[in-house]
C-alpha cells in the first residue's frame, strides 16, 4: 500500500469500514444454496483478523478523539490534506481508488494521525537532549511553489522552459497537474524542516535552494514516487530555539511515531490512555482485540516488580 501521509506512520488508524454496525437479519446476499444475512457476516467478520484490527482501530480512534481531539483544529487538517493531495496531483482520485478510500476517509486518516501526534506528544517526554540536536539541524520557514508533474520527463521539460527564460506561472499552467494551488500557481502554505505534510524529499531540495527566484535544477523525486520542479519564493532567518520549541517537540514526536522500532512503546501509551478511560470489552469474540494495547507496559513492569520480590 502506497504510503498517503509523509512524515506519519500509520501505526492504529485507517480507513474506516462500516461492517461492525452490522447485526440484523437483513439479507446481503442470495445464491441458489442459501443466502447470507448481515448477523451472520457481522459474526463471522468480527472473529477475523481484520474485524479484530477495525474494532481496535474504532476503540481507540473514539478514545483519543474525545480526549486530544480539541488540540487538533479543523485549519491543522485541512492544511495537511490540501498539502498532501497537492503532492499526488492528478493521479490523487487514483490513489485513493487503489487503496479503497473516499476523499473523506483520506481526511478522516489525516485528521486521526494528527489527534494520534497530539496524544503522544501528551504522554512523551522530550528531553532537552532531544532538543538540542533537533535545533541543530532545524530549517526555518521556507515558501515554494511546486509544479506536480505527470512524470520525469514533463518534470524535465519543465525545467528547460524555465532556463529557456518562459516564466514560473506559464510553466506550472502547461505542465503541473496539481489543482489545489493553481490560483497561486503552485505556491504551497510557508513550511519548514518540522513539517510532516511536505515530502523530505520536497523539503530538501527546497532548503538547497539559496535565493529567492532559483529553482531545481533537476526533476525532485519524491519519497514515495512523483516527479516535482520546486522554486524558492521566500525564506526567512533562523529563530532561537525557544521560538520553535514546540514545534521541534511534535517533530520529535513524530519522528518516534514513524519508528517502527518504538512500536511496543507507542502501544503502552495508548494503553494507559484506553486504561484511564476504562474501556472494558464486552463481546467474548472480540476480548483480545486490544489485549496488545491493553497489556502494553503494565506486565513487564508486574513481572520484574514479582522478580525483585523473591
Amino acid at each position: 500500500m502506497r504510503k498517503f501521509i509523509w512524515g506519519l506512520l500509520v501505526v492504529i488508524f485507517v480507513g474506516g469500514l462500516i461492517f461492525l454496525g452490522f447485526n440484523s437479519s437483513k439479507t446481503l446476499v442470495t445464491t441458489n444454496v442459501g443466502k447470507i444475512t448481515q448477523k451472520e457476516f457481522y459474526n463471522d467478520f468480527k472473529k477475523s483478523s481484520a474485524g479484530q484490527q477495525e474494532f481496535a482501530n474504532m476503540v481507540i480512534n473514539k478514545v483519543l478523539a474525545a480526549n486530544y481531539g480539541k488540540k487538533v483544529s479543523k485549519s491543522d487538517v485541512q492544511t495537511a490534506y490540501d498539502t498532501q493531495k497537492a503532492q499526488y496531483g492528478s493521479s490523487f482520485k487514483t490513489v485513493l481508488a487503489s487503496n479503497n478510500l473516499t476523499q473523506d476517509q483520506f481526511k478522516t486518516n489525516v485528521k486521526n494521525n494528527l489527534i494520534m501526534n497530539a496524544a503522544i506528544k501528551a504522554n512523551y517526554k522530550v528531553t532537552q537532549k532531544q532538543l538540542k540536536k533537533a535545533y541543530a539541524s532545524y530549517h526555518q520557514n521556507t515558501t515554494i511553489s511546486m509544479i506536480t508533474a505527470k512524470d520525469e520527463s514533463s518534470a524535465k521539460e519543465a525545467i528547460a522552459a524555465l532556463k529557456k527564460g518562459d516564466k514560473w506561472a506559464t510553466v506550472y499552467k502547461k505542465y503541473s497537474t496539481d489543482t489545489t494551488y493553481a490560483s497561486s500557481n503552485g505556491q504551497l502554505p510557508a513550511f519548514d524542516s518540522t513539517s510532516s505534510t511536505v515530502d523530505s524529499s520536497v523539503q530538501t531540495a527546497a532548503f538547497k535552494l539559496s535565493k529567492v527566484g532559483d529553482y531545481s535544477t533537476e526533476p525532485v523525486t519524491g519519497s514515495s514516487s512523483g516527479y516535482y520542479v520546486i522554486q524558492l519564493d521566500k525564506t526567512t532567518t533562523k529563530p532561537a530555539m525557544s521560538k520553535v520549541r514546540s514545534k521541534l517537540s511534535n517533530k520529535i514526536v513524530s519522528d518516534f511515531i514513524s519508528d517502527s522500532s518504538n512500536t511496543t512503546e507507542i502501544q503502552a501509551i495508548i494503553g494507559k490512555i484506553l486504561r484511564k478511560n476504562d474501556v472494558n470489552v464486552k463481546d467474548t469474540d472480540l476480548k483480545n482485540a486490544l489485549s496488545s494495547y491493553l497489556t502494553a507496559g503494565i506486565s513487564s513492569s508486574s513481572s520484574s516488580s514479582s522478580s525483585s520480590s523473591k
